[in-house]
């Protein structure tokens, strides 16, 4: 990993991960394991946001496919359940998996090495999504799934999302919304239960998405999930 794209101080840890200096413990950690069991079934997925695993897997290779040279990174990767794969197809680009919770990047990184011969050219980094470590402009293609819905000022990670971006760069987000009827009833229960953010329907996350540095360029909307691409915005426009 080129040391040059940080502007904080990143260490490589006993385990191979690398992790911003002083950062605080993620509220995940315990919970990675039946997480990552309960976002991997896909009943679970049918059922409640009316998607399947393999519209996950297609938008992040369609970001892949796309990405050409320079530096991605996925902010919130989690622990790779639907793109550990794509990844492993993609093995030689340069990729940056960041998380806040170590547990996940653990998880993440056994799934990777499973599949992938050579996975050097990939890097897991812990790092908090709305105080992200690298400079100003430079990241080329920037993954975010499924992250928008956990915070209550979402507006943060689409600002920090611009901040790093190339002025060229390119963003792949998704984020559960409130357009399919089941899904929003789940939401609602999720939020009550604080494991979301206040649900919002597809035309408010687009909406924040637009106001906060971040030109779309295309959306779709599959069951209870909304697709975004876009763009950063010319600040000189």
């Amino acid at each position: 990993m080129k040391t040059e794209l940080f502007n904080k101080t990143v260490s490589r840890l006993e385990n191979g991960i690398l992790e911003v200096d002083g950062l605080q413990s993620g509220v995940y950690d315990a919970q990675a394991a039946s997480y990552d069991k309960i976002i991997s079934n896909r009943l679970y997925n049918k059922i409640m946001w009316g998607n399947c695993p393999r519209n996950y897997t297609d938008f992040c290779l369609k970001g892949l496919n796309n990405h050409q040279y320079g530096t991605l990174a996925d902010i919130g990767c989690g622990t790779l359940s639907f793109t550990s794969k794509a990844y492993a197809e993609h093995c030689s680009k340069d990729i940056l998996l960041c998380d806040l919770s170590m547990e996940m990047l653990s998880i993440g990184k056994v799934r990777l090495e499973s599949v992938c011969d050579d996975s050097s050219g990939i890097n897991f980094l812990r790092a908090d999504a709305l105080d992200l470590p690298m400079k100003a402009g430079s990241i080329q293609t920037l993954f975010s799934f499924g992250l928008f819905h956990i915070f209550t000022n979402p507006s943060r990670l689409i600002q920090e999302t611009a901040r790093v971006l190339k002025p060229d760069g390119t963003v792949y987000l998704t984020s559960l919304c409130t357009d399919r009827k089941w899904s929003a009833k789940y939401l609602s229960f999720l939020h009550k239960k604080e494991h979301v953010a206040k649900p919002l329907h597809a035309a408010e996350i687009k909406s924040i998405i637009e106001e906060n540095g971040i030109e779309i360029v295309e959306d779709e909307i599959i069951g209870g999930m909304l697709y975004v691409t876009g763009k950063r915005k010319d600040k000189s426009a």
